[in-house]
């Protein structure tokens, strides 16, 4: 750093060090700012303590500042000046400050002798600055207080820290270059540097307030300072893996340079090439992970950590390297509290064999030879991982009780690591003791949280010599312990209890997390262990869900959304909501309200009718959880309106006002009530909708997606209207073709539509385009499950191919219907990439063979009699299909084929839809092999409960048979990323 006195002016009280010794060493980052800013621990003998809540100073800060002391603390960067107290307004001396800017900047120093006649090491109070004062100096960062003196028991002023932090942020120009604060309580020479610190929100200091810039700064300033100094370097600081290394027989370590964003990074283990499966734990700092071996262990070889799923330009090193050795036993040792074992059948030997990384060795019991004299002996593996050697010592021969030895030797057969011992032999044991094992969970949670997990605990009984008795020398001893969980949770009970062990299981969901205790009883002795319990998805909170419609007197089957939230405040889904229907209770003011268990509206409240009667009127409905500790209750007063009328048609979907002879066009109109919403039918029979067509030649009109048209529409049967109808024009149409919907109530027509459509004229300026074609997948590269291989024909039937469609638009920019037979020809740049086939009848289709980008072009004829040609860059994509949503009936009566009982649609991710259309061609079935969708049966109702014939089944082909006794059910169909919908089926 430059001579600031070149720069700014001179100051009287313009420290020396800062005013013309600090160099341009400050540009070193400031990546220690946090892992030393303030290594005040060395100001300290005190243990790192774990959280500010330690501290009797810090108990009362609000959470946010809390949050960075915890963190501060817990990376070991501070700690308290005495027992129990932090410091907080303590103020720093230089000589503190010495220590701290030398880490910071990662200057060292081994001298022990000072330039600074004020630096002594004999010093009892800042003797222990004397290096870092030195590296300061020899690094140009101070030249002293004063003359030959550096002032060590001196202060360190509000402005001198946040120009030193500035100065290691690397920003100095910038501060430079501030006008700087107009605060009278800064130095002249400070105010561009305070003024950037603050606006880096290093400082928070309340609007109006001064600064008080050379005021002595204090712990806890220093560290809310040093906290934010770090977010702002990390954030500028690109991410790296800066090691990885195995620390247990089935766990890597990964170790990074900042924080990672762990809702999007992924790593990845190799062993040479080949990939090996993990489970991923962070850190809370997020700035370390554990991986977790599944299917194999840490073995001889070279490891690759790879770090993806994040930013590439964010990334400095995204891999590294480590070396790994087989598992190896490094030191076996006897457990055993004495050195006299009881007169027994089954007398237990406890022991400990520990591999390299301190952890119980992986290896079986028959991995260690044990030598024990006349003895017999056997040697078993506990869960926990310990090993327990048992002796015969009662059948041995010319062993007595009270006078009798036993040698032990047991070495690992493959490293001979060994341990002996001498035991000499008591009387015949009774229990004195019981002690129970590590609890071991059937998760890596090391928390029972859901249905069907166990917590299994081994049961150690001991005898008067503190050595395990088996269950053949008990004596006395209970074979079968009792057991008593505190406090009562339903969901945890025991499923197993055995001699050496006691099982505990969740058997439904848990209705409250936290620790339980389960005292163990054997004989008179007992111990306890603290099981931990995590409640997931089990109902803690209910309330009203956003419900925009009404309700009118007459409505049937209306629903209510309910939002129900776990205990962690997590949203449940519908699934969830209903799993926990044995809680959740509904009450109403009007019969036939519930929690609908099925079909598109599972988990809401379902209102079965709403009586005649109400008509503005209100409708009650109230929603509990019931359960042990919960208290949740919602209330609801809904305002019933009139019965529903029909007043109002409105267009949905707009006509092409203009089209090409031979084009379709498509007009969906709707019925609305009094209320502005969609209705299929109403109550009043007077109601009906009349559809009339008239002009034009070679037009017909049908109903959208069917080959025929009904013209009139019931009061009950509005729904066939609402799906609306297409305009169809044949070749060589001509005229204008007018469709008029009346909706009347009696003989008074309430409402009407009009729409018309005209034949453009042959000699008609129209603009034509090739319509963009999105994406494709490139299936016919996918050999081994391709349904679309063989012929063009087989091609262009390709339900993942795209057809070419021809857009046209008129002198005024509306958009005109052209025919679907337009195009005359299509090729591609690159058949290897993009399949282009043309069917002969005026249409084309893209199929994608392999990933990659080619140009098709293609030619087409216009209503004039012209050809036109356009090239379109068409890009294919190897990414896996999946199943983006699924459609159906949210109910519909029984038919015995699944796909047409639930008209199911799929749609995948390149927006694909696949459906199982008139004609028979089931494309959900013909892509089976990459949309995988599988169907279950569930909440069968029966007619009769003395009926028999009772059963759904579902066959591979998709036939559904139902018993006679059968009244509904609902089909469900699961893709396999766990998107679902459900239909109920009525019989």
């Amino acid at each position: 750093m430059s001579n600031m006195s070149s720069r700014i002016p001179n100051h009287s009280q313009n420290p020396k060090d800062i005013q013309g010794g600090d160099k341009k060493v400050m540009k070193k980052s400031l990546s220690v700012i946090l892992s030393t800013a303030m290594a005040l621990s060395v100001f300290s003998s005190v243990a790192f303590a774990a959280k500010a809540d330690d501290f009797s100073d810090l108990k009362n800060l609000d959470a946010a500042t809390k949050a960075k002391f915890d963190s501060m603390i817990q990376a070991g960067i501070f700690d308290g000046v005495e027992e129990g107290r932090f410091g907080l307004n303590d103020k720093m001396n230089r000589a503190q400050f010495a220590k701290v800017a030398a880490l910071i900047f990662e200057l060292k120093s081994s001298a022990t002798t000072s330039s600074f006649e004020d630096v002594k090491s004999s010093d009892p109070a800042n003797g222990y600055a004397l290096p870092y004062i030195e590296a300061l100096r020899v690094a140009g960062l101070t030249n002293g207080k004063a003359e030959g003196k550096y002032v060590p028991a001196g202060d360190v002023t509000k402005e001198e820290l946040a120009t030193f932090l500035i100065r290691g942020l690397g920003k100095e120009n910038e501060a430079l270059a501030k006008p700087g604060v107009s605060d009278q309580t800064v130095s002249t020479w400070a105010k561009g540097y305070v003024q950037l610190a603050q606006e880096l929100k290093l400082f928070e200091t309340p609007a109006g307030q001064p600064f008080n810039g050379t005021a002595p700064a204090t712990r806890d300033l220093l560290v809310t300072s040093a906290y934010q100094a770090q977010q702002i370097n990390n954030a500028s600081k690109k991410l790296s893996v800066t090691e990885a290394a195995a620390t247990g027989v089935k766990n890597v370590t990964v170790k990074f340079n900042r924080e990672v964003d762990t809702t999007k990074a992924t790593l990845a283990l190799k062993r040479g090439n080949a990939a090996l499966a993990t489970d991923v734990k962070w850190a809370d700092d997020k700035k370390s992970a554990v991986l977790t071996l599944k299917d194999v262990k840490v073995i001889d070889g070279t490891y690759t950590v790879t770090l993806s799923g994040v930013d590439a330009s964010t990334v400095d090193k995204s891999t590294a390297e480590f070396k790994a050795t087989d598992e190896k036993v490094t030191k076996i040792e006897f457990l055993n509290a004495g050195d006299t074992i009881a007169f027994g059948k089954k007398v237990g030997i406890k022991l400990k064999a520990s591999n390299q990384y301190g952890e119980n060795a992986s290896f079986s019991a028959g991995n260690y030879t044990v030598f024990t004299s006349n003895v017999s002996n056997s040697l078993k593996k506990n869960e926990d991982g310990t090993l327990v050697l048992t002796l015969d010592v009662a059948n041995a021969t010319g062993v007595n009780p009270g006078i009798g030895v036993v040698p032990v030797n047991i070495f690992n057969n493959d490293s001979r690591v060994s341990a002996d011992k001498t035991f000499k032999v008591g009387v015949a044991p009774y229990a004195t003791k019981l002690e129970l094992g590590e609890i071991v969970y059937s998760n890596s949670n090391k928390t029972l949280s859901s249905v069907g997990e166990t917590a299994t605990v081994n049961l150690y009984q001991y005898d008067q010599y503190g050595n395990l008795i088996a269950e053949e020398d008990t004596g006395n001893v209970s074979n079968v312990p009792n057991v008593i969980i505190t406090p009562y949770e339903k969901a945890l009970q025991v499923t197993e209890k055995k001699f050496d062990k006691v099982v505990f299981s969740l058997t439904e969901k848990a209705s409250a997390s936290g620790e339980y205790t389960a005292t163990i009883y054997a004989g008179a002795s007992q111990a306890t262990a603290k099981l931990s319990v995590k409640s997931t998805k089990f109902a803690k909170k209910v309330e009203f869900g956003d419900f925009s419609g009404t309700l009118a007197a007459g409505d049937t089957d209306k629903y209510l959304p309910i939002n129900v939230y776990d205990e962690a405040g997590n949203l449940l889904s519908a699934d969830d909501i209903v799993d926990n229907a044995d809680v959740i209770k509904v009450n109403s003011s009007v019969a036939g309200v519930s929690l609908q268990l099925s079909g598109e509206h599972k988990g809401q409240i379902k209102i079965a009718s709403v009586p005649v009667g109400l008509a503005n009127g209100y409708l009650n409905v109230g929603v509990s959880i019931v359960a042990p500790g919960v208290n949740s209750y919602v209330n609801k007063n809904i305002k019933i309106s009139d019965a529903r009328k029909a007043e109002s048609l409105y267009v949905a979907t707009d006509s092409k006002q203009k089209a090409i002879a031979g084009a379709n066009t498509d007009l969906v109109l709707k019925v609305k009530d009094q209320n502005g919403e969609v209705v299929k039918t109403v109550t009043d029979s007077k109601y009906k909708v009349v559809v009339t067509t008239e002009g034009g030649s070679g037009f017909s009109l049908v109903n959208k997606d069917k080959e025929t048209v009904q013209l009139n529409y019931a009061n009950d049967g509005f729904e066939l209207f609402n799906d609306g109808f297409t305009i169809r024009s044949a070749t060589g149409a001509s005229g204008t073709f007018k469709v008029t919907a009346k909706l009347y109530f009696g003989d008074k027509e309430v409402d009407s539509v009009s729409k018309e459509v005209v034949i453009a004229k042959a000699d008609e300026k129209l603009t034509y385009n090739v319509a963009s074609v999105s994406d494709l997948y490139a299936i016919l590269d996918n050999t081994s499950n391709n349904p679309d291989k063989g012929s063009d024909q087989d091609i262009y039937a390709s339900n993942m191919g795209r057809g070419v469609t021809i857009e046209a638009k008129d002198a005024s920019g509306k958009t005109v219907a052209v025919p679907s037979n337009f195009v005359t020809g299509v090729s591609s740049s690159d058949a290897t990439v993009v399949k282009a086939v043309y069917n002969d009848a005026g249409k084309a289709k893209l199929v994608g063979n392999k990933a990659g980008t080619a140009s098709v072009v293609v030619t087409f004829k216009t209503a004039s009699g012209e050809t036109k040609d356009q090239t379109l860059s068409v890009k294919v994509k190897n990414d896996v299909v999946s199943v983006a949503s699924l459609t159906a009936k949210s109910s519909k009566a029984y038919t015995t084929n699944v796909y047409t009982t639930m008209e199911l649609k799929a749609k995948d991710n390149y927006g694909i839809e696949y459906s199982y259309d008139d004609s028979g061609v089931n494309e959900i079935t013909k892509y089976d092999a990459f949309l995988g969708i599988r169907y279950s049966i569930n909440g069968i109702v029966l007619k009769s409960s003395t009926g028999s014939d009772n059963n759904v089944t579902l066959n591979s082909n998709g036939t559904i048979s139902i018993g006679s006794n059968v009244q509904e059910f609902t089909v469900k169909a699961t893709a396999p990323n766990g998107t679902s919908v459900s239909t109920l089926v009525t019989n």
